[in-house]
């Protein structure tokens, strides 16, 4: 399998966006990761730079989960029933509004509003999401699925370090604005997707609802299912105690946000390769492995902190782990579904992930508060 995109097709697609949906797919994953790995700093950091206590900043951070887990398996039957499309637009637009508020006020009350708006953008984001993309070229959900989130974590990437430049240069309300301004673009590109045709498309959205019970125990599922918590409690432990630790230990707001979008670099890299290490070791192996690796080494931030560089080389190498597991649930999830339950079956697996990426930062930034921040990661 070539890994290296094919030079003579990505110039057919920028002549012809619309003949080639797997790849307009990507582009809207580099911008809503943008979107993404903006806000997933800058939240943190103003909650750090308003003076909120550790316990606050852990639900500030937690609060989209609340969301996440109300509106999962809703977001996947309306993506089953509508299509990709109409949820995606949501999905843009409330992100939008989430990066507007903290522009004009920055109560604990107005963060956490505005963090449910993120919640409820990102609860149905990735099931409509995955789900386009996996239809987009069946059969080939480990390629295509590990190249979206290796573009998603490049636009997380570019949008974290852009956005932890500007709010320590100019602000944080000049970074919130950037960050709606790049969004609303998302919302205008997913205009340019075309819809893919269905088989046997569900004609309500109870029907659309219904496998929801089964899938939520089903047994080819369970493995994604355990997948998609463990790699979501590594993620929320990064977005609230790891920002929180690195202020700690003198980092600034541009250097936070470079070590912490070092974890998405390594996320990036092994997600454009996923398709083939999958391959080669399987899934229970890649899940050990990932989950091994990515826990000793997350124990190792909190114990080297303060020694130059190693605990920035062990963020980018959890990014590679953490990357793996992140490429395997929906992936997972994708190969052990039908087509047109596709979405609802990410998002049964989703819901996993949503809960874990509630439950760590606000249990964690109780443990915190008690204790260290060291000692809780």
């Amino acid at each position: 399998m070539n890994a290296l995109p094919n030079l003579a097709l990505l110039g057919a697609f920028a002549r012809h966006p619309r003949r080639h949906p797997t790849y307009l797919g990507y582009v809207n994953g580099l911008i809503y990761g943008f979107g993404m790995g903006a806000s997933t700093i800058l939240f943190p950091l103003y909650a750090i730079d308003q003076g909120f206590s550790l316990s606050s900043q852990g639900f500030i951070v937690a609060a989209p989960g609340i969301v996440m887990i109300m509106l999962r398996l809703v977001g996947g039957a309306l993506s089953d029933r509508f299509g990709e499309k109409f949820i995606l637009w949501f999905s843009f637009s409330t992100v939008t509004i989430a990066s507007m508020v903290p522009v004009f006020t920055a109560t604990f009350i107005s963060l956490t509003v505005a963090q449910l708006f993120n919640g409820a953008s990102r609860s149905v984001y990735w099931s409509a999401a995955q789900s386009y993309i996996s239809r987009s070229a069946e059969g080939e959900a480990g390629k295509v699925m590990g190249r979206q989130l290796a573009f998603e974590s490049s636009g997380g990437i570019i949008g974290g370090v852009v956005a932890g430049f500007i709010a320590e240069g100019v602000g944080y309300p000049e970074a919130f604005l950037m960050t709606a301004i790049a969004t609303f673009i998302g919302f205008i590109v997913t205009s340019s997707l075309p819809r893919l045709p269905r088989k046997d498309q569900v004609r309500s959205f109870a029907a659309s609802l219904a496998p929801a019970k089964t899938m939520l125990v089903k047994r080819t599922l369970l493995h994604a299912h355990m997948v998609a918590f463990t790699s979501a409690a590594y993620i929320g432990l990064v977005m609230g105690l790891f920002v929180a630790f690195f202020r700690e230990v003198d980092y600034s707001e541009s250097e936070t946000a470079l070590v912490i979008r070092l974890n998405s670099i390594g996320v990036s890299v092994l997600a454009y390769f996923f398709g083939m290490i999958l391959g080669r070791l399987g899934s229970r192996r890649t899940a050990a492995l990932g989950i091994t690796i990515t826990g000793v080494l997350a124990a190792g931030v909190g114990l080297t902190g303060h020694v130059p560089i190693v605990p920035v080389v062990f963020m980018a190498i959890t990014g590679m782990t953490f990357g793996s597991l992140r490429s395997l649930y929906p992936t997972l999830a994708a190969e052990n579904s039908e087509p047109n339950q596709r979405a609802m079956a990410l998002s049964v697996v989703g819901l996993y992930w949503a809960i874990g990426i509630f439950l760590s930062p606000l249990l964690f930034g109780f443990l915190a508060e008690e204790t260290s921040i060291a000692t809780s990661i």
